[in-house]
């Protein structure tokens, strides 16, 4: 297998940096080690019901830098066996019925298939055809700055002021990301200013010049994102969730899917790669279309969506089940074959599952799993 990465290792990249635990079951061990601070406690912002802060022992967040994370996980790859051909960017790719020609700027290669990941916008999925819109796009604005003064060390903020999205920060260990993210096209010219406010609500100075934007494609790209031979994961699939914007799991979740689709492929077990389109579906598209209405509903009313967040214990319940992935497609003792790429519980009967997954301590690990799920 060979992993080509457009820039040199290791790159920036601009993300808010939190790893949901259903994130941290899904990278090697090693990935976690770049960790930089953990987050249980979230004080959540409003412009009519003042502040509340909400515990999440159950859901704690894995604040990381990007650039140090993305290059543990290709280290990761490469110890796997990968062989990783960093600052060498994918110039076009050229899809046949016995195979696929992957050319670059210092060469051409041959391949039995190929998984697109380069984000959004994804050139190379609309090169080969599987470049549809996603079903949703934001626009997020972030930029780097010192941890505040009116925040816990230990506390990550969410800000709800702004139509169709938030404001975030995520304290890592020296600094802090401070951002915002609309997908309503009429707020987009505002998030600037958003940003700037949010800065000074925390006692921050932001620095305009500083400022970087990125596009957040949600909800699943509107056509195939499969072909014969050739599958898009990641933001190149549109795999973020429409309501807090997490993109980091989904696009674990979608290059296990990947990972098993094309092992089941070169087995003829699939006729083609065409079936992990509806593979991808099935697994994500519960869940983020669960998170799409909730966004939806969050829109109609924040008021009364937070109000219930705050006053209610089932709701708070159910927020932090959608952080920690308790349930399926994240829930690794019920649906090890998705989160883990493995068999071990396929023929275990369904008593044999573990309904709080989270809070068991003697799970197994499984022999023939890369994955850090122990399970």
């Amino acid at each position: 297998m060979v992993l080509f990465e457009g820039r040199p290792l290791p790159r920036p990249k601009l993300c808010g940096g939190g790893l949901t635990p259903k994130a941290q079951r899904l990278v090697p061990r090693e990935a976690l080690d770049v960790v930089e601070r953990r987050v249980d406690r979230v004080e959540i912002r409003t412009p009519h019901l003042g502040s509340f802060r909400i515990e999440v022992p159950g859901a704690t967040i894995a604040m990381v830098e990007r650039r140090r994370f993305d290059h543990a996980l290709v280290a990761a790859a490469a110890r796997a066996g990968a062989d990783v051909r960093d600052a060498t960017p994918v110039t076009d790719i050229v899809e046949r019925p016995d195979g696929v020609t992957v050319r670059t700027a210092t060469g051409r290669y041959e391949a039995d298939c190929v998984v697109i990941a380069d984000g959004e916008p994804s050139r190379l999925s609309r090169a080969v055809g599987l470049g549809s819109p996603a079903n949703r796009l934001a626009l997020a604005l972030e930029i780097d700055v010192p941890p505040s003064p009116l925040a816990a060390p230990d506390t990550s903020v969410l800000s709800f002021g702004l139509r169709g999205g938030y404001g975030w920060y995520f304290p890592k260990n020296d600094h802090a990301s401070l951002g915002v993210g609309s997908y309503r096209h009429s707020q987009h010219r505002r998030l600037r200013n958003d940003l700037v406010h949010l800065g000074r609500d925390l006692g921050l100075e932001v620095d305009a010049r500083r400022v970087r934007g990125h596009w957040i494609p949600m909800g699943l790209r509107v056509g195939s994102v499969a072909s014969e031979r050739i599958v898009s994961a990641g933001d190149a699939a549109a795999t973020a969730d429409a309501l807090f914007g997490e993109g980091i799991a989904y696009a674990l979740l979608s290059g296990v899917v990947a990972a098993q689709a094309i092992s089941d492929w070169s087995v003829g077990a699939m006729p083609s790669l065409r079936g992990y389109d509806g593979r991808l579906r099935r697994a994500l598209g519960p869940p983020l279309g669960r998170l799409g209405l909730i966004a939806a509903a969050t829109e109609v009313s924040t008021s009364a969506a937070l109000l219930a967040v705050r006053l209610s214990g089932a709701v708070r319940e159910r927020a932090v089940d959608a952080i920690g992935g308790w349930s399926a497609p994240f829930d690794i003792d019920r649906h090890c074959e998705v989160a883990c790429a493995c068999d071990l519980h396929e023929d275990e009967p369904a008593s044999a599952s573990i309904a709080n997954a989270h809070q068991r301590a003697d799970r197994r690990h499984c022999a023939g799993c890369t994955m850090a799920c122990a399970a």
